[in-house]
């Protein structure tokens, strides 16, 4: 007797990937989704360092001025994604997930909320407590915030996501001024600072995969690694030790 299988999650493993190169993927796979029956695609990847700039961010948000960020081959992006000021750097994974939020049963704050589901079972899952806190988008570990989220809806397609910092080298996070939830600066942590021990990333992803499978109902997924669309990057003029 034929099982009828339910629509793939596609999973996209890029290492480490041009900021702009994602962008222009996310936008393809968005409307690659809105023509196809998979059940959505996601993105897993790291970025040399490149501040986004997302809707309720601003340029006031980032410390330094276009000199020193110059210096520090830094670039900045402005997106149409919810959220403020975020810097992006290699140890730190960035998921993008384009998802038809139509065919899930879901709405806006409906999928926000499974997000923050997804992120704190990831952070949980490594030994931390993480929180979702009512004042700030993300995930908290104490008064830090260990993971971030951001969104962007397209025909009823959502995509952008969240990103989580696994270990990132954190003094750079000091080039970000942003207001946390108390109105002081908002601080920045990772799972292997709170540990105290490696997280590697492999697990992390892994984890992800699995804590937003469950809680989209997604029941299985096809991997890949690579796509014609992004060249890998090299990753040794992109660790973030250089802003030093």
């Amino acid at each position: 007797m034929s099982t009828v299988l339910s629509p793939p999650l596609e999973v996209y493993l890029l290492g480490l990937v041009d900021f702009d190169e994602a962008q222009s993927l996310q936008r393809r796979l968005v409307y690659d989704l809105g023509e196809s029956r998979a059940a959505g695609a996601l993105v897993l990847c790291e970025h040399p360092p490149t501040i986004s700039i997302g809707r309720s961010g601003s340029r006031a948000h980032v410390a330094a001025d276009d000199v020193e960020l110059h210096r520090h081959g830094i670039d900045v992006r402005w997106v149409n994604r919810g959220g403020g000021t975020l810097l992006h750097l290699p140890g730190q994974l960035n998921a993008y997930l384009a998802l038809d939020l139509s065919r899930a049963g879901l709405d806006l704050r409906g999928y926000l909320d499974g997000l923050h589901r997804a992120a704190v079972a990831v952070v949980n899952e490594f030994g931390l407590k993480g929180e979702a806190h009512p004042k700030a988008a993300g995930v908290f570990a104490g008064n830090a915030r260990v993971a971030s989220i951001g969104v962007a809806v397209r025909r009823w397609i959502a995509y952008h996501g969240l990103t989580i910092n696994v270990g990132p080298f954190l003094e750079p996070f000091q080039l970000i001024d942003e207001p946390g939830p108390d109105g002081s600066r908002l601080r920045q942590t990772s799972l292997e600072a709170q540990r105290q021990r490696a997280a590697p990333m492999p697990k992390v992803r892994e984890s992800l995969i699995r804590h937003l499978e469950s809680t989209f109902g997604l029941t299985r997924h096809h991997v890949f690694t690579d796509h014609p669309m992004i060249r890998r990057k090299a990753r040794l003029h992109a660790y973030a030790q250089s802003l030093g």
